[in-house]
């Protein structure tokens, strides 16, 4: 009989201590389980903030505000406020004023008692923002950097009737700046070889480029790796490229060919032209008909005159006709002129050295003129010519140690754009008339 007890009492302690140690490993399983789920969890997160823990409000700056009305919703007094704004202009973070049109978001915190908004976000740019946290005595001010992202990307497009290769960049984008960026970059790397205010319907163009953007939105162009346009039935190749020294740098055709030649096609860089070269050009002034020695490009005042080639300033002054004027000596055999500008740019005066792409002075409408444009003169051999109508020598060609490796270095790019070439091509036939 006390066997039998001593059995029973031992067969009733190993269930019970086997059922608790499994109870035990359930427990813990279930608090690993638990701990799992609370890891995948995903917050929806913004500037930081939880959203599922605050109430959040979006907003704009409106015109005419100041640190007062950012601040108002919040429980600080004046002195705090012009503390703040002071303590903003330091060199971390640099912000002296607000901007109207800026976004700002407002966190209140859903659990407590506070009425007000605790914490105040400023987005003074794309790629960052600056926090202001008031749940403290004093205001505690951040600003953060979003994360920026460069991708490759590839836009394509062909000139239609009535348009211009900002109208035919811009279908490509909802931002004017990245229209802006590209197509100033285009017309930067063909202002030698390309007129782009003869473009012709029909005309085509891929650009690859590397675009930065943040939270999946670009902002802006990082830099013009590879493009291809075709202008009057001729296809353009250019190809950004630098050797392993670095004294080969800048871009090339796809013979090894530098795109920058002599002279720019145009002393400005966004205009149209109002006047061309004209041997029997009735003169809107005077009435009667004479030469027109010059092609006229009309832009706001004060758009910024370009040297169109290296050369040594001869002449900056002015006369009744001319009005303000500069002109530049570039060789023995080339000059330039520049007329009717609002003023001559600072440091610009004879004997001076200037680059191509130097600004020498700022649209106007001075002498003899009926709107702001700068009449651009050209002299070949001391007898003034047609500049748009000349044949400029080319560039020197890459050396010819460094041409097999760039000719090996484009050859996948120029295949990946023919490929997309025989697309836009056959897309362009296929399309209805505009």
């Amino acid at each position: 009989m006390k066997s039998l007890c001593t059995f029973t009492f031992i067969l009733f302690s190993l269930l019970f201590f086997t059922s608790c140690g499994q109870g035990k490993q359930a427990k813990n399983e279930l608090t690993r389980i638990e701990n799992q789920d609370t890891v995948q969890v995903e917050k929806n997160l913004l500037f930081g903030f939880d959203l599922a823990e605050y109430e959040v409000h979006f907003d704009t700056v409106k015109k005419g505000w100041t640190w007062n009305n950012l601040f108002a919703n919040f429980e600080i007094d004046q002195h705090t406020i012009n503390t703040t704004a002071e303590n903003l202009k330091d060199s971390l973070i640099g912000l002296k004023y607000i901007v109207a049109g800026k976004p700002f978001t407002t966190f209140k915190a859903k659990k407590g008692n506070k009425d007000t908004p605790t914490y105040l976000v400023y987005e003074p740019d794309a790629f960052s923002y600056i926090s202001f946290d008031f749940s403290t005595d004093s205001v505690q001010v951040k600003k953060e950097f979003r994360p920026v992202e460069i991708k490759e990307k590839m836009v394509s497009g062909v000139i239609q009737k009535n348009s211009n290769l900002s109208v035919e960049m811009g279908k490509n984008f909802e931002s004017y700046m990245m229209t802006a960026s590209l197509t100033d970059a285009i017309e930067g790397i063909y202002a030698w070889s390309v007129d782009f205010f003869k473009l012709q319907v029909g005309d085509k163009f891929v650009v690859v480029y590397d675009e930065k953007s943040v939270d999946g939105k670009p902002y802006a162009v990082d830099k013009i790796n590879y493009v291809w346009f075709e202008h009057a039935d001729q296809g353009l190749y250019a190809f950004n490229y630098t050797d392993s020294t670095g004294e080969v740098s800048g871009f090339y055709d796809q013979l090894g060919n530098e795109m920058k030649r002599p002279f720019l096609m145009s002393p400005l860089k966004f205009s149209r032209i109002s006047s061309s070269f004209n041997m029997n050009r009735l003169h809107p002034i005077y009435k009667t008909r004479r030469p027109h020695l010059g092609t006229d490009y009309a832009a706001p005042t004060g758009t910024p005159i370009l040297a169109t080639a290296d050369g040594t300033i001869s002449r900056a002054s002015r006369s009744r006709g001319n009005g303000i004027y500069v002109k530049i000596r570039h060789n023995k055999t080339y000059d330039t002129q520049y007329l009717h500008m609002s003023k001559i740019a600072d440091g610009i005066r004879e004997g001076v050295r200037v680059k191509q792409g130097d600004v020498i002075g700022y649209v106007g409408s001075t002498g003899a003129a009926t709107g702001p444009h700068v009449c651009y003169r050209f002299w070949k051999n001391g007898k003034q010519i047609n500049h748009r109508a000349e044949k400029f020598p080319k560039s020197e060609p890459m050396k010819e140690e460094v041409k097999p490796l760039y000719l090996e270095h484009i050859s996948p790019l120029k295949e990946r754009l023919e490929s997309e070439i025989t697309k836009l091509k056959q897309s362009a036939e296929t399309a209805p008339e505009a």
